[in-house]
């Protein structure tokens, strides 16, 4: 009777190792003004792991004035600050927020880096971890993951390697996320996401076509009212396309 005690024990403990929910947290930057200029602005970012999900957020920390640029029209969120992924199911949901501040969900493909390993260590907050490298849309990043820690997911959209990447930076370090903690919390609330998954929800070229869509009607609009006021004047565009991952 004893033995089978501790063999109910134990399965019941893998059980609820198997449901524990932890948040690792991760501080670092973002260039907003990347490609044009230095904006940096620091952000806190916060990767919640329960099983096979997780749930990334990455928030600007203090207050931050975006200076002025002629020409320039800066529009934020872009795809990086709320991903949502489900290994079960091969699903990744990220968030984009248009310009009157509506959010939207989109999909995009679960972990496609083509990630190059190396020997090389560092320890990050008393943690060994290995150096990786990868392109992924556009840009060169890497990452440092830790093996000791068996979650195959990182920062962002960023994941796929045999441990959890605790620090992760693209070549010119316009975007910058280092871990600095963790902590076990209650379950995050998933069902909007399952539910979009369920449904059917757009993939990154829809998101790719609705953000181009977005900054032509402002390229018309902010063109027209430039020239409203003069004569003989050649109309010119005062909004650029600026986004993160490389949008054809």
């Amino acid at each position: 009777m004893k033995k089978y005690l501790i063999i109910w024990c134990c399965i019941m403990h893998t059980a609820a190792m198997a449901q524990q929910t932890t948040m690792y947290t991760y501080e670092g930057k973002f260039n907003s003004s990347f490609g044009r200029g230095d904006n940096y602005r620091e952000f806190r970012g916060t990767l919640i792991v329960s099983g096979d999900r997780s749930l990334f957020t990455m928030k600007e920390t203090g207050v931050h004035l975006p200076p002025v640029q002629a020409n320039n029209l800066e529009l934020r969120p872009d795809s990086m600050f709320t991903v949502f992924k489900d290994i079960e199911s091969n699903s990744l949901l990220f968030e984009f927020s248009d310009m009157n501040q509506r959010t939207h969900l989109f999909a995009d493909t679960l972990f496609p880096m083509d990630w190059k390993t190396s020997e090389e260590q560092r320890s990050i907050g008393g943690i060994s971890c290995l150096k990786a490298v990868t392109q992924f849309k556009g840009r060169r990043y890497t990452a440092w993951y830790a093996p000791s820690i068996t979650v195959p997911d990182g920062p962002w959209k960023l994941g796929g390697l045999p441990g959890l990447i605790l620090e992760a930076y693209d070549d010119e370090d316009n975007w910058h996320m280092t871990y600095v903690g963790k902590q076990e919390v209650h379950d995050f609330d998933q069902d909007h996401f399952l539910s979009a998954i369920k449904n059917g929800i757009e993939g990154f070229p829809a998101f790719a076509a609705y953000v181009k869509k977005i900054f032509k009607r402002l390229e018309a609009a902010l063109g027209a009212q430039s020239t409203a006021n003069c004569v003989d004047c050649q109309t010119k565009s005062v909004v650029k396309f600026h986004s993160w991952e490389k949008i054809d």
